[in-house]
């Protein structure tokens, strides 16, 4: 491998190592300071004034993973496309598409500000709660939509990022079926969270969390 690939390959691992870390501490920061019982929409939207300042930390450190994400997927086709141009090509562009979307699933949050304030306001007339109210499904409904989809893309790059990894010498036979078994923890999320509605999708990201931060330590180590 090339000087140059060396450093792109470490600079990528870095990113990926360190967005893990940061998505691990988001969920860290949520569990302490918002905690994770499910609330009905009514409950959430009364509650929100008090944890919004927590929400618009988690929304900026989760596009901020994602972000490092991206770049530990450029870097590996970077350092990939020699040997499999054509795998690490295909690789990156579904492995940043996933991401994207998954990104885009931080949007809608943005709605939740303004229809809470609308519910909490003391102006507001009886007759809209229940519109806000469902204005508030409907947002968290975008939320999970983006998130599923992006979790169905996504391990598609992990896939093609594998059988790149088995063709290359630099990077080895176990980093590519490892990255393939990651692969098939997130098509598993995908496909039970699109048959039916379920908190299984959070395998998908965790997937996700792992592959970045495996591959991330071997893109450290490559000579």
């Amino acid at each position: 491998m090339e000087i140059q690939d060396q450093s792109t390959a470490r600079m990528g691992g870095f990113a990926g190592i360190l967005g893990s870390a940061l998505l691990l501490g988001v969920f860290a920061f949520l569990a302490v300071f918002v905690g994770l019982d499910t609330l009905d929409a009514q409950a959430a939207l009364e509650r929100y004034p008090d944890i919004r300042w927590a929400r618009i930390i988690e929304n900026a450190a989760y596009l901020f993973a994602l972000a490092l994400w991206a770049l530990h997927s450029v870097t590996l086709f970077v350092v990939l496309r020699a040997d499999s141009p054509a795998t690490a090509l295909a690789a990156m562009v579904m492995s940043v598409l996933g991401l994207t979307i998954l990104a885009a699933g931080a949007i809608p949050h943005t709605a939740e500000t303004v229809i809470s304030d609308l519910y909490n306001a003391p102006d507001t007339a009886a007759e809209l709660m229940p519109v806000l109210i469902v204005a508030w499904e409907v947002s968290l409904g975008w939320v999970d939509t983006f998130v599923v989809t992006g979790v169905v893309l996504a391990p598609v790059g992990l896939l093609l990022y594998g059988i790149a990894m088995l063709r290359s010498s630099d990077f080895g036979s176990w980093a590519g079926w490892a990255s393939i078994l990651f692969a098939a923890a997130g098509f598993y999320a995908a496909i039970s969270s699109l048959i039916e509605e379920s908190d299984i999708v959070g395998v998908g990201i965790f997937a996700l969390v792992f592959f970045h931060t495996v591959i991330g330590v071997v893109s450290l180590r490559l000579r």
